[in-house]
């Protein structure tokens, strides 16, 4: 499978660096799989579902190259290779309680979207850090014994990158570049206390309000959802859940917070340097007066109807606290839903789709935006392929900020049965005003301890 994406990538005079950034990738996984010895491959977050007590964890590699064939922002085709990889850890005692740490290798692609610093959510007006990811079972919604943390750390050197306008209007060159600027950090630390129906957690973690972005199929979507969603924030929250048969699974979720101006929030290797008040961005307060509220249900059962069987849903709301340099808090509200059909015992069906309303983004009074998801993944034993669209609305004072977008994606690959995946795609988006349009590989290694 290796050899037929390097074949693919000269095919489309990918330049070299996409198959350097391949083998590298190999290399590395095989190096890691032969560490981690043992052949595990659940995904928990946070010690929740975790029976057992000790020391447990879960490894996910991932390094992704990208060539950009078209786009109004540079003047010739570039590639880069990056990684979006993290490792979990966590101890369980036998009264309940654990400790949770996610911590993560990031590194960025081009471009002018989701970059800065932030503590996610959106481009925030101030300059404070965002990021966090999680990886979660993708055939579920979003798993209910679980606390999820979501996010990703996004390039901190400035909304343009290196090769930035020389002059307004004018592209410019970009360099090639091969796993360059990848900051390690804490995206979550959390002591936990769990029981069948009941979980409780305070530390750092993702507030939950939309779906977990590692939930929509598909090779580039995870990042755009991620761009989205709130992440690093200290605080504290509840889980109940209740198991009602026929009628479902459902689960209630409630979190206070506020963003990370800890040690924290600073990461080694590559500094992104230390969040303050005074960077402002939403629910920089250094108050407990942001929440999240969140229901979510799967495990329908019916006689009569099959689909019913396969749903799963999430209403979320979430305020963030406005910030000394915010003039309004920032509100949001989404409702997702999925859907899982079995045609046969190899062949599976996965739709998803989420609508995301912020308004005020950042705090800024005139400027309201909404992301509509669909995602779609076929599988077929071990092959998947799938396609996924977003329309993004835009509502602002400011011209240049009153601009919907799309982004297009589908792709296909590969699933071996000790963990590793293969996938390529292909990107073609509208987003801020400029389009661009790429072909990428993806190679992630999972594993659980």
């Amino acid at each position: 499978m290796l050899c037929y994406i390097i074949t693919f990538s000269h095919k489309y005079e990918f330049p070299m660096i996409i198959q350097r950034s391949l083998l590298a990738a190999a290399a590395y996984f095989g190096l890691s799989s032969f560490v981690y010895a043992q052949d595990s491959h659940g995904h928990d977050h946070h010690g929740h579902g975790h029976g057992g007590v000790g020391f447990y964890g879960h490894l996910d590699l991932q390094a992704q190259g990208d060539t950009h064939l078209d786009g109004d922002w540079f003047d010739k085709r570039f590639s880069e290779s990056y990684s979006h990889s993290h490792l979990e850890l966590g101890y369980r005692t036998k009264s309940g309680f654990s400790i949770n740490a996610n911590i993560k290798l990031e590194g960025e692609a081009s471009g002018h979207d989701h970059h800065g610093h932030g503590h996610g959510g959106e481009e925030h007006a101030g300059e404070e850090h965002h990021d966090e990811d999680e990886h979660h079972d993708e055939d579920e919604h979003h798993d209910e014994d679980e606390h999820h943390d979501e996010d990703e750390h996004h390039d901190e050197d400035e909304h343009h990158d290196e090769g930035e306008h020389a002059e307004e209007g004018h592209p410019a060159d970009k360099d090639d570049k091969f796993f360059e600027d990848h900051p390690i950090f804490i995206a979550a630390l959390t002591l936990n206390y769990d029981t069948e129906n009941f979980s409780a957690y305070a530390g750092k973690f993702n507030p939950v309000v939309g779906v977990d972005y590692h939930s929509f199929p598909g090779m580039y979507i995870s990042t755009l959802v991620e761009h989205y969603a709130i992440r690093e924030r200290i605080g504290a929250g509840f889980k109940v859940r209740h198991d009602l048969e026929d009628f479902g699974k459902h689960s209630l979720e409630v979190s206070s917070f506020m963003a990370d101006t800890t040690f924290l929030s600073d990461s080694v290797l590559r500094q992104r340097g230390n969040t303050s008040k005074e960077d402002g961005g939403p629910s920089n307060t250094q108050r407990f007066n942001s929440y999240a509220i969140s229901l979510e249900g799967s495990n329908f059962y019916s006689l009569t109807n099959n689909i019913v069987e396969g749903l799963s849903y999430r209403i979320g709301h979430a305020v963030q606290a406005a910030a000394e340099k915010s003039p309004r808090d920032e509100i949001r509200y989404s409702v997702s839903v999925g859907y899982k059909h079995i045609f046969t015992r190899d062949l599976t069906a996965r739709l998803m789709t989420e609508h995301m309303a912020i308004n005020n983004l950042n705090g800024e009074t005139s400027h309201d935006r909404s992301y509509n998801n669909l995602a779609l993944r076929f599988s077929y034993k071990n092959w998947f392929a799938g396609a996924a669209y977003t329309l993004i609305d835009n509502e602002a004072d400011e011209e240049k900020e009153n601009h919907d977008g799309h982004v297009f994606e589908t792709s296909a690959g590969y699933n071996f049965p000790f963990g590793l995946s293969v996938e390529v795609g292909y990107k073609r988006s509208d987003e801020e005003n400029e389009e661009k349009e790429l072909l990428g590989s993806l190679l992630k290694y999972s594993y659980s301890f």
